[in-house]
């Protein structure tokens, strides 16, 4: 079997030359392409230990998920932290070498433009384990980082950049297309976070692709575009009508590039950069301006631009404020969230809190809530989630410290920073609410800067727990999960197969099929992969609703599904095992039969073809999926939708 190697970079011209490279050395690497971090970790949760990638190339600045970000999950893995990581970038400075090998744990980085013997030298390298000397590599820090160049690597640079010109224009235009449309729908009054979104993107390659071909001037015109959507895609309102004329000329010398013949590239820019400049110069002054553009060019209320009929959906507030969201669906979940600092004050003086409430007035960035009755504070804590909770000691119906007790034994509430609020200077008070689960103890009321300061200080640590917390869930769900359909990934149906296989009692029969969807190319190739998707995730449905809590269903890849059912108080050797599996697997079938996918104006009958066989005491798993996988090859060649058991 060839070395594997994973190469992941949001730039197709990056990966289409790296892969030619690559795959154009003797030892006949195959090459596996992903564009960011989040895809990376989707295609590696889906393999077996013995299917991981013999090296993995990732750039560090990608979209959705940097390469760092997926550096650091990657090396906290047990599976796959052993796998050699080499970088690949753009970034030179000596400092972003040394934290990117060292602080992550690379084993190598190479720095964009690369020569083709620069890339093979590092590969071999790394995948053989051994020093290679014609290496450029040299340590520095316990990293490792490029030595620096002579002339003639620099001219090998310089050539190696001419074979990536042709697919960096055609990559540049598909994005400036894309910007271009963008902004008509800006010139109408769309104003979408998904569409600024792609419109950065495409901004973001075009920036780092053009650094590599050597189109300095453009890919800064990029780089400042890319800073301006993100901009307005975090705050719509920042977009104003005197933008887009600005927008609009920056974009069609984006568009005028990209279409220009590769010979004459270098050229144009050369007799256009005044042009480019002064493009990238008005864009910016517009990121300079920032309220102050928005303030002196505000839109009428009503016209297509007016900022105030935005959506503004994602700003928090008090109802909104999220806790601990768990991970539902696929990878635009992302791995971070934004929460404002939320307090909640309980004091049965309204004056104390009156007083709260007007230190944080001018806390453009802080909810406060009161509660007066003590016996009410847990159910508004549970209500509006606070990052902070400030509490009185002295209450009647309800003794402080009794309350301070309860909140740290509620699901929920208990991780959430309590400060005490007290009359006394007491050791003995003060020990007694810390020993109950205090965080802080302050006596009523100092000064506002002091308040305000704790508030932060504690409502910061907390949501850094609860973003961490966040990354991890969304990570362990990605680690497990098909993020297409929802369903459990390869890798995590095969352990939990094994598990119910490991578990099972004498008189308990593990049944195993899998499943493949008939003529899928057929539907991909005429209705397109949308489709395509659409009718995994309508399997994935129908499948679901048939098994319910009986059995465990996991994407294998592609069209290809496992499902495993246990049948409890069944033998493995009687006939009533073999009864139950066709049942149940005949149900399946017959229920995807009648349930046609509506897609669009077409209505598509969608079929499977499943292979059945129950796991024999003894045997390894890997013998029990290979029957099931000969059984949807009898089915396809009896005449596909069928259901058929190999005993």
């Amino acid at each position: 079997m060839n070395p594997s190697i994973l190469l992941v970079d949001d730039s197709v011209t990056i990966r289409r030359y790296a892969r030619s490279i690559l795959e154009g050395m003797t030892e006949g690497y195959e090459v596996t392409e992903r564009e960011n971090g989040a895809l990376a970790l989707h295609w590696l949760s889906s393999l077996v230990d013995t299917e991981f990638p013999d090296l993995i190339i990732i750039d560090r600045n990608m979209p959705e998920m940097s390469g760092d970000e997926c550096v650091r999950i990657i090396k906290m893995d047990e599976d796959w932290q052993s796998i050699p990581l080499l970088f690949l970038t753009a970034q030179t400075a000596e400092k972003q070498v040394v934290s990117g090998a060292e602080f992550f744990g690379a084993d190598g980085y190479i720095c964009k433009p690369f020569a083709p013997d620069e890339l093979q030298s590092h590969v071999r390298r790394l995948i053989s384990g051994t020093p290679d000397s014609s290496s450029a590599f040299q340590q520095i820090a316990g990293g490792r980082v490029n030595a620096e160049l002579d002339s003639t690597q620099v001219h090998h640079r310089t050539e190696s950049e001419e074979p990536m010109m042709d697919l960096f224009l055609a990559e540049a235009g598909e994005h400036a297309a894309s910007m271009a449309s963008g902004l008509q729908d800006l010139k109408a009054g769309n104003v979408d976070r998904d569409m600024l979104a792609v419109m950065g993107r495409g901004a973001h390659s075009i920036k780092g692709a053009g650094g590599i071909v050597g189109l300095f001037a453009i890919a800064g015109l990029a780089g400042t575009l890319e800073t301006y959507f993100k901009r307005v895609q975090k705050a719509p309102e920042f977009l104003t009508a005197d933008h887009l004329p600005i927008l609009a000329v920056a974009l069609e010398l984006l568009t005028i590039f990209s279409g220009s013949p590769s010979d004459d590239i270098r050229t144009l820019e050369i007799e256009r950069h005044d042009d480019i400049e002064q493009a990238k110069s008005r864009v910016g002054l517009l990121l300079d301006k920032g309220d102050d553009s928005t303030a002196s060019s505000s839109i009428l209320r009503g016209s297509p631009m007016d900022p105030r009929d935005l959506d503004h959906g994602d700003k928090p507030s008090v109802s909104n404020v999220p806790s601990r969201p768990t991970p539902t669906t696929a990878l635009e979940a992302g791995l971070t969230s934004s929460r404002r600092i939320v307090v909640l004050l309980i004091d049965d003086q309204r004056i104390i809190g009156e007083s709260v409430r007007s230190m944080l007035e001018s806390e453009s960035d802080i909810v406060f809530h009161f509660c007066q009755n003590p016996t009410e504070a847990i159910a508004k804590a549970l209500e509006v989630q606070p990052t902070v909770i400030l509490q009185d000691l002295v209450m009647p119906e309800l003794d402080g410290l009794e309350l301070v007790r309860r909140f740290r034994v509620e699901n929920g509430l208990a991780a959430v920073p309590l400060i005490v609020l007290s009359g006394t200077e007491e050791a003995e008070v003060k020990a007694e609410a810390f020993a109950l689960g205090a965080n802080d103890y302050m006596v009523k009321l100092p000064n506002a800067l002091e308040v305000i300061a704790r508030i932060r200080y504690h409502s910061q640590a907390y949501i850094n727990l609860l973003e961490r917390e966040d990354a991890m869930a969304r990570v362990t769900w990605l680690a497990e999960h098909d993020p297409l359909t929802g369903c459990l990934n390869r890798r995590t149906w095969h352990d939990q197969l094994e598990v119910a296989i490991a578990a099972g009692e004498a008189d308990h029969t593990v049944a195993v099929a899998i499943c493949d969807i008939d003529l899928f190319k057929k539907v991909n190739d005429t209705y397109g992969h949308q489709c395509g998707d659409e009718a995994i995730k309508h399997v994935v449905d129908i499948i679901g609703s048939r098994l319910d809590e009986l059995g465990c269903l996991g994407r294998l890849g592609g069209e290809e599904f496992g499902i495993f059912i246990t049948f409890p108080d069944v033998s493995q050797q009687s006939t009533a095992a073999l009864e139950q599996a066709d049942f149940d697997f005949e149900n399946i079938r017959q229920t995807l039969e009648t349930s046609p996918l509506q897609w669009n104006e077409h209505v598509l009958n969608l079929t499977i073809s499943t292979g059945v066989s129950l796991y024999r005491d003894g045997e390894e798993v890997e013998e029990t999926l290979s029957r099931a996988d000969a059984g949807v090859y009898q089915a396809k060649e009896g005449g596909r939708n069928k259901v058929v058991l190999v005993s």
